[in-house]
């Protein structure tokens, strides 16, 4: 199942029937019976809404249908217009892609969604491995699966700015992806050659994480102007969950082919084979992303039609809304200073405990790799099912969290999230069966899915829709920053305790005692129920310690207002 979820409280009798889980499987019924959903259904049914939505664009006047709240008969989410709206837009601003150059756009970004995921998989999973391999040590192999993160985070912030640079998210997007395949072509040649040095392999890995993280926040924007907002929470779930199985595919026959090499003798080859393979189909996404084709001057007007589309109250000018929230605060609809100040004060609560626990996660997380092909001297075929296990039962359990949320609320799925993670660290010192620990990690990925979609729901309803992209990329380099010191503090108690099992041990359970504290942030926050949000997923990569490294979708969380209690 795709790692996305609809989450609702219906709203009526209606509703109550038709709103459900975005990534139940795409059987709808219709008149002829049941069929099973497919790429080409998905498409068709985009042109049929595209068909639907009249541009008049002799005077830029963008003229939307009234819709209402609720699921059509091929179960898409249909978004809410109370009333026709005009738009007045500059021609330029206000010109869209017709439904042909749409649909190629839709064919284009899944067909991008599979490459990448098949690169995820086979390329950077085996990252920590391959340095293993090539001699560096356990420390470094660690180093090597967190340091980049926070150099590519660092480096990420010029797209705040790259984009005015290169003109447009597109070829910004592009330069990106194709500095991301190229960065694989050095890890070859090391492969090949059978020596390369722990900074030069930071490095390279860095390089990678640059193009990966700088081209996400203009990706996020980008694909707004390419996929139309109404299909975009059932269109995204079946690119996630196509990228996905592609990426479990890349996975799968990355662990194959190391298996096979290593068993010959071959080990490096073997690893030099897999990141060519990764290499070869990220330009081949490149080469997809490169056949988008943008609307005329669309980022200029991509966040009013953005409003207009979906969200009218957010067209009001601000002395507008200031005078309703006045108006509301008169009625006691809006809580006050007091109030307000509580809720920031929560919000910081919320962010300083995700950074705790990230910082505490990566004490042991960089470590699992090191610790299962040395410590307990797995086999490659060995290491990636226990790899498969979590990232399997992470992508099945956020279909479950989807539906425990609606019945009980993202507050308790966070802290149901939160809870489950203190033992998982610590469940690695009981025993060195594979087997046992593979039922370790399919719980992992149980918890990480219940911790992740909490996070991402009470996250980022919380953020302003013309803030989202900024705050995304903001939140990264703080994520990073935790993950790298995490890495660091492991890899000198590592030292310090002397490399052994015992002391790997030591790193578990210190994790586990450090989610347990962390968990203290948390008590006393005013986390507020939210409204009903679409959430989608990427998956940048794929993690022992919390099953995969996600990024949501932007575009699929919907724009809408602010429940007046917040």
């Amino acid at each position: 199942m795709p790692p996305t979820a609809t989450i609702a409280e219906p709203t009526s009798a209606t509703s109550s029937d038709t709103i459900g889980d975005a990534s139940a499987e795409f059987t709808p019924s219709v008149a002829t019976g049941e069929f099973e959903y497919t790429l080409d259904h998905a498409l068709d049914d985009c042109q049929l809404r595209l068909d639907s939505l009249s541009m008049d664009t002799a005077d830029g006047a963008a003229v939307l249908d009234r819709h209402d709240d609720r699921v059509d008969s091929s179960g898409f989410g249909v978004d809410r217009l109370s009333e026709p709206i005009i738009a007045k837009q500059p021609p330029s601003q206000s010109r869209q892609l017709r439904p042909a150059a749409t649909r190629a756009n839709l064919r284009a970004s899944m067909a991008d969604g599979a490459t990448f995921g098949v690169m995820v998989g086979v390329g950077e999973s085996y990252l920590a491995a391959f340095a293993l391999a090539i001699g560096l040590g356990e420390i470094s192999a660690g180093l090597v699966s967190s340091v980049p993160l926070l150099v590519g985070g660092i480096l990420q912030l010029v797209s705040l700015h790259a984009v005015a640079w290169f003109g447009s998210e597109k070829r910004w997007i592009v330069f990106c992806a194709t500095l991301q395949g190229l960065s694989f072509f050095p890890l070859v040649w090391a492969a090949v050659s059978g020596s390369i040095t722990l900074f030069p392999l930071l490095a390279i890995a860095s390089l990678y994480w640059f193009g990966g993280l700088a081209s996400g926040p203009p990706w996020n924007t980008w694909m707004e102007s390419i996929v139309p907002t109404r299909i975009r929470p059932s269109y995204f779930a079946l690119r996630t969950r196509t990228s996905q199985i592609c990426t479990l595919v890349g996975l799968v026959a990355g662990g194959t082919m190391l298996q096979w090499a290593d068993n010959r003798g071959y080990t490096l080859l073997g690893f030099a084979a897999i990141f060519a393979t990764a290499a070869l189909f990220r330009i081949w996404s490149v080469s997809w992303l490169a056949r988008h084709k943008t609307p005329d001057s669309h980022t200029a007007g991509l966040n009013l039609r953005r409003s207009v589309a979906s969200q009218p109250d957010l067209s009001r000018d601000s002395e507008t809304r200031d005078a309703v929230d006045r108006e509301k605060s008169a009625k006691g609809k809006l809580p006050g200073k007091k109030s307000e100040s509580s809720v920031g004060i929560s919000g910081v609560r919320l962010l300083s405990y995700l950074v705790a626990v990230q910082l505490m996660v990566q004490i042991s997380g960089p470590y699992f790799a090191p610790y299962m092909l040395k410590q307990l001297e797995f086999s490659y075929s060995q290491f990636v099912t226990i790899l498969a296990v979590g990232f399997i039962s992470k992508i099945i359990a956020l279909s479950f969290w989807g539906r425990f949320t609606r019945r009980y609320g993202a507050k308790r799925l966070l802290w149901t999230g939160g809870v489950g993670l203190v033992p998982l660290s610590a469940l690695w010192i009981i025993s060195d069966d594979m087997y046992q620990l593979a039922l370790v990690q399919a719980l992992s990925g149980v918890m990480w899915a219940a911790y992740e979609l909490g996070f991402f729901l009470m996250f980022f309803e919380t953020l302003p829709i013309e803030k989202r992209t900024r705050m995304l990329t903001y939140y990264n380099l703080a994520s990073m920053t935790a993950l790298c010191s995490g890495a660091f503090i492991g890899a000198a108690m590592l030292r310090f305790l002397g490399g052994d099992q015992a002391a790997y041990w030591v790193l578990f359970g210190v994790s586990s005692i450090g989610r347990f504290l962390a968990l203290g942030l948390l008590f006393g926050a005013q986390l507020r129920t939210i409204t009903p949000i679409h959430v989608c997923l990427r998956v940048l990569g794929v993690r022992l310690s919390t099953s995969s490294v996600d990024s949501p979708i932007l575009s699929t969380l919907e724009d809408r207002p602010r429940d007046p209690a917040a």
